[in-house]
């Protein structure tokens, strides 16, 4: 069954080219519509579908879809059974790969017994990245100095000409006011808290040395046919710069290659063009785009979404920041960091709102030797901002 393409868009002022006219979209009132995230892979794994349902301008939040029924089928009769987690989450009842050549089709049916039903997407072959790497370099002329972070990839088929990227990056963090002792308060039954008894101890735990993790955000893709051959060259996935804080110890990206349709190109390209905010899917809806999925019954009725059948490829990259500014400043860390003296430690330590340092020995001029000093939370404590686990896939 061919499902036919529609475009919905308000508000916002098309301008895709110079060749362009630019037009004023219609504007319309707002109607709930599905919205669907599913992109299942080569990837021996369970599958995952997001469901959910756009929302006003003058609400929060995002409406998960729950109770629906969700299959693919594939060209050769196969149904694959999902299952709701919760927060509209689906995952396949049981693990399974797209097979290159064969076709998958998503079905949805809704608690309200509507149904939703994909184009057949086919399955492309993989495309490996050969070499996924780092270098310091220039961003818009001489503006932002930073860190660049490249894929190369050759598809010799040549038949895979459009790709999509998605990373997570993790880096290190070290508390740089850290001292391995605590001001710890113990609950005599005081309602001041400040009247409760304390002492200073040695920490049984780590809170110098963390690693936090962050995902892309926005949509990374190429077209491979603007260049020469089926080749992505020194593409950039991801640009830092120097003065953010997360390339001052150490630092890793994964980076995750989709090999996309020319449909599955095209609709992220226009999902990009028109979010207004960095998680496209997770932008308040008030107009609409369609992408390969509509309504059985209704084929005006708005949804929005892609169904993408991939292959993928992945790589991890780690770097120093000493292997690309030795000798240089560190980036400024992530919040002031400054010593400071209190009169009430107790309340400070109860609300969270300082960490004990140790004694005055010399850092402050303005107060006596031995004095407690005290320096902003995430100065001293690196779970402020991350985790002290180290993550499985850490190499230093």
């Amino acid at each position: 069954m061919q499902v036919q393409q529609h475009i919905w868009l308000i508000l916002l002022p098309l301008s895709i080219g110079s060749c362009v006219e630019p037009f004023e979209p219609e504007i319309i009132n707002f109607e709930s519509a599905l919205v669907v995230e599913a992109t299942i892979t080569d990837e021996n794994k369970l599958q995952e579908v997001l469901l959910s349902r756009t929302f006003p301008l003058d609400t929060t939040g995002i409406y998960a879809e729950s109770g629906a029924v969700v299959q693919i089928t594939d060209s050769e009769g196969t149904t694959f059974d999902f299952t709701h987690q919760g927060d509209g989450r689906y995952v396949s009842n049981a693990s399974f790969a797209a097979r290159n050549g064969i076709g998958y089709q998503l079905k949805i049916i809704t608690t309200d017994g509507k149904e939703y039903i994909s184009e057949e997407e086919m399955a492309p072959a993989p495309t490996q990245i050969d070499s996924l790497y780092a270098e310091r370099d220039f961003k818009d002329g001489d503006a932002n100095e930073g860190m660049f972070i490249y894929v190369d990839a050759f598809d010799a088929s040549g038949e895979n000409k459009y790709y999509r990227y998605e990373y997570e990056e993790t880096y290190k963090i070290i508390a740089p006011l850290w001292n391995n002792e605590e001001w710890v308060i113990y609950d005599n039954g005081n309602l001041d808290v400040n009247l409760w008894d304390s002492e200073i101890l040695a920490k049984d735990y780590e809170d110098r040395v963390c690693y936090a993790s962050d995902t892309s955000r926005t949509v990374i893709q190429v077209a491979s046919n603007n260049l020469d051959e089926e080749l992505i060259s020194k593409f950039p996935v991801r640009f830092i710069d120097r003065d953010n804080y997360i390339l001052s110890h150490r630092y890793t990206i994964l980076v995750r290659q989709y090999v996309q349709s020319y449909n599955a190109y095209t609709y992220y390209q226009m999902l990009e063009k028109f979010s207004s905010t960095e998680n496209p899917f997770s932008q308040i809806q008030t107009g609409f785009f369609g992408g390969n999925i509509a309504a059985v019954e209704n084929r005006l009725e708005k949804v929005l979404g892609f169904f993408e059948v991939s292959s993928t490829a992945s790589k991890r990259l780690f770097f120093n920041y000493t292997d690309f500014f030795a000798g240089e400043p560190l980036p400024p860390y992530s919040t002031r960091c400054y010593y400071f003296i209190v009169t009430k430690p107790n309340e400070q330590v109860f609300y969270g709102l300082a960490k004990y340092f140790g004694p005055n020995e010399g850092q402050l001029d303005i107060v006596s030797q031995g004095t407690p000093l005290w320096v902003p939370p995430a100065c001293g404590d690196c779970r402020e901002l991350g985790s002290n686990v180290v993550p499985e896939f850490w190499v230093e």
